[in-house]
């Protein structure tokens, strides 16, 4: 948008990290997790909705600052879609933008294989699908290790980077210069051609302005995310883009349709088609093992273990063991009422008590543990809407709705199996979480959808062009606007439907004279 000639400004909710602000452990929660009304100021936001835990990314740099590095394309089918083909060929429309994305985000094959992923590729191969097993394609600088040197990406106008060392920091932030974040490519650039960024910022409202001249078309205001939040600010501008995250987007728009009512024309389909890309997180705990499973990036491989499930070993570094509270035994209790769910964890706990207090409170926890990231193509949705404002980790008013027909699975049949079998071959004890084992929710890393596009109001709240119905000058272009489940980390499918979204946007010398922001 700067280089078409726009004056952009930026508001991000998040803060702004240089490499060194990241934490050397997510034990140091307060640098790690995101929660300003606790004063935790990290990057990483866990929320909890009715049916589905949330991991999300929050800083200048969203999600690309605590996400595994993972930019790879879908499957052909996920093109087949449905929802995908009533509109256009989108195979064919993003085929130019997936190559845009991939130049910008350093795209590259993953160098090296690390233990737990070669333990996966045998529990493939015991199903007749170790041809499958592929090395991950991820945003990371693989020069000389932990050698800085000039900027390799954009003939020098980027920032100078080092080679990756394979700590498995990728998800605590990296240290090491190494991980291609947005604040080293995209957003490094657009500052360097005039972009302002302002951190920190929350913004509450849009306001359209029904009679923009002289004014703009919307007024944006934001407060300070932390602290002292003092009086309301705003921006005036003709173009607004929402771009928050899936969570961060739904809450702003439902807000301004239903509470405060300054976008009463929204699409009646805001907050529909929500979908968790089928995932599940769950994990494997070495009892005890000479390996170290921390090694290595933090996911550098991927396979299938049916035709439809994808699988990838997750590693965080050494000392990170954070996670570790959110895990409880894996247990088979798909539907059942949450007193039964109860007991049969307290059955299992008492089953092996040692093993539970090991993979709670045991020593090395990241060095021992793996956690299997398990995606499927099927098809599930929810529905978000807006209701009574909840604590800020229980959803900031967003509420869940099931779909009776389709819901987001909690238990998904193939990852328990993949993760068994993982924790034979590793002689591990197999984990849950406590959103899956307790309560029958989805947890996801990848939660996507709510802006269903569409060719008017009444069918979608954008248009093919991710410009939202009923508002010109107003977009949405992130996660929301995926129209199904990919079935594989869904980042690099925004990155392209971003550049094709922007791209339809004319340079500002073509507009009539009174659009300048």
């Amino acid at each position: 948008m700067v280089e078409k000639g726009y004056r952009v400004v930026v508001l991000e909710e998040g803060r702004r990290f240089a490499d060194s602000d990241f934490p050397k452990t997510n034990w140091r929660f307060w640098d790690y997790l995101w929660l300003p009304t606790l004063r935790l100021r990290g990057f990483m936001r866990l929320t909890f909705l009715r049916e589905a835990m949330v991991l999300h990314g929050c800083g200048v740099g969203g999600g690309s600052l605590v996400y595994a590095n993972v930019l790879m394309e879908p499957d052909p089918e996920f093109f087949e879609e449905p929802e995908w083909r009533r509109l256009a060929d989108w195979r064919s429309i993003l085929r130019p933008h997936y190559e845009t994305a991939r130049r910008m985000l350093g795209v590259a094959v993953a160098p090296r294989f690390a233990s737990a992923d070669l333990a996966l590729r045998e529990v493939a191969d015991s199903y007749g699908l170790g041809s499958t097993f592929r090395a991950a394609e991820v945003g990371v600088f693989f020069g000389e290790p932990g050698l800085e040197q000039p900027d390799p990406y954009f003939g020098g106008e980027g920032p100078t980077r080092a080679g990756c060392i394979f700590c498995g920091g990728c998800m605590v932030g990296c240290r090491y210069n190494a991980k291609n974040t947005l604040v080293k490519n995209y957003l490094y650039l657009a500052e360097k051609r005039g972009a302002v960024i302002r951190s920190e910022a929350r913004v509450t409202a849009i306001h359209a302005n029904e009679t923009p001249s002289p004014s703009r078309r919307f007024t944006v205001e934001y407060q300070r995310a932390a602290g002292w939040r003092g009086l309301p600010l705003s921006v005036a501008a003709d173009h607004v883009v929402v771009a928050a995250g899936t969570l961060g987007t739904l809450e702003l728009l439902l807000r301004c349709r239903d509470e405060i009512g300054s976008l009463p024309r929204l699409s009646p389909r805001l907050g529909e088609q929500v979908r968790t890309n089928s995932e599940a997180l769950l994990g494997s705990g070495a009892r005890h093992s000479a390996v170290d499973f921390s090694e290595g990036l933090a996911i550098s491989a991927d396979v299938l273990v049916d035709p439809i499930t994808r699988v990838q070993p997750v590693r965080y570094p050494k000392g990170s063991s954070f996670m570790r509270l959110l895990a409880l035994p894996l247990i088979e209790g798909r539907n059942q009422p949450w007193g039964r769910r109860f007991l049969r964890v307290a059955r299992a706990i008492l089953r092996r008590p040692l093993d539970f207090l090991n993979s709670l409170l045991g020593p090395r926890w990241a060095e021992r543990t793996t956690i299997l990231l398990v995606m499927q193509r099927l098809e599930n949705q929810m529905t978000l809407r807006w209701g009574p404002r909840r604590l800020p980790f229980l959803g900031n008013g967003l509420h869940a709705a099931r779909d009776a027909l389709r819901p987001a699975p909690g238990e998904i049949v193939q990852a328990h199996r993949v993760v068994r079998d993982f924790a034979r071959r590793t002689n591990g004890v197999a984990m849950g979480n406590v959103a899956e084992t307790l309560f029958d929710m989805a947890a996801t890393a990848h939660l996507i959808g709510g802006c269903p596009m569409g060719l008017s109001a009444a069918d979608g709240v954008v248009d093919l062009s991710c410009r939202v119905h009923n508002y010109p000058g107003l977009f949405v272009i992130d996660g929301t606007v995926l129209p199904a489940n990919p079935g594989i980390n869904p980042s690099l499918t925004i990155a392209a439907l971003a550049e094709y979204a922007v791209s339809q946007i004319p340079p500002r010398a073509a507009l009539p004279a009174r659009g300048t922001g």
